[in-house]
């Protein structure tokens, strides 16, 4: 089985009424497939927003529909939400019909953009590729050989200028000195935004430094 992980950026896909639709939350995290209804796509992901507002059971945009919200809870000011959602069978679902393609742990979409990542038979892989790159720009494709390739180690670009301005501007200091809404002003960036990236990085940063630690010991 081959595996790759397809990139879309942002800037690509930001007039799609689909990604409009979904970046009123912070991101949407693949968690599972749940397999073919009806000839139509399920996976399970979890949605992350910071009011709490979550699109609602019932919400269809272009081919994808939210079947249920499974579970919430919440996690410092962020609140959590495993969702069920529907890829119509003329959308994506065909795709997964022979059961010769599977999406991987470690797909994701925020306000940086598009990072699928599937495994399967080298001839749906190349039908899938071919039908992305027909719709959307695809910034890059990286072939996996075993793990390597799938999963980016180490926080993106786009969280590194974040990191490093909330840095040089006190946001680390006790007390801190500057603020989520003064980065996202000087970053051009919403709050919400700035807030993942940061979250993300962080995350990144620390499970490096544990990795590090853990190693030297």
């Amino acid at each position: 089985m081959r595996a790759v992980r397809i990139e879309c950026a942002f800037a690509a896909i930001e007039h799609d009424s689909r990604a409009i639709a979904a970046l009123q939350c912070i991101s949407w995290d693949f968690r599972s497939m749940l397999g073919i209804m009806d000839g139509n796509l399920r996976l399970m992901v979890e949605c992350i927003t910071i009011d709490g507002k979550c699109p609602s059971q019932g919400t269809f945009v272009d081919g994808i529909r939210v079947v249920e919200i499974l579970e919430e809870w919440q996690s410092s000011v962020l609140t959590h939400h495993l969702v069920v959602l529907e890829f119509a069978a003329d959308f994506l679902g065909h795709y997964f019909h022979g059961g010769d393609l599977a999406i991987l742990f470690g797909s994701n979409f925020t306000s940086s953009g598009l990072v699928l990542q599937v495994a399967g038979r080298h001839e749906a892989m190349v039908s899938f590729l071919r039908d992305i790159r027909s719709k959307v720009p695809v910034e890059r494709v990286t072939s996996a050989k075993g793990s390597e390739g799938l999963i980016q180690k180490g926080p993106t670009l786009q969280q590194h200028r974040v990191v490093r301005l909330a840095h040089e501007n006190g946001w680390y200091d006790v007390p801190k000195r500057t603020s989520i809404r003064e980065l996202a002003e000087k970053l051009g960036l919403s709050k919400s935004t700035v807030a993942e990236q940061l979250i993300k990085a962080e995350g990144e940063i620390v499970s490096d430094f544990l990795e590090r630690s853990i190693g030297s010991d």
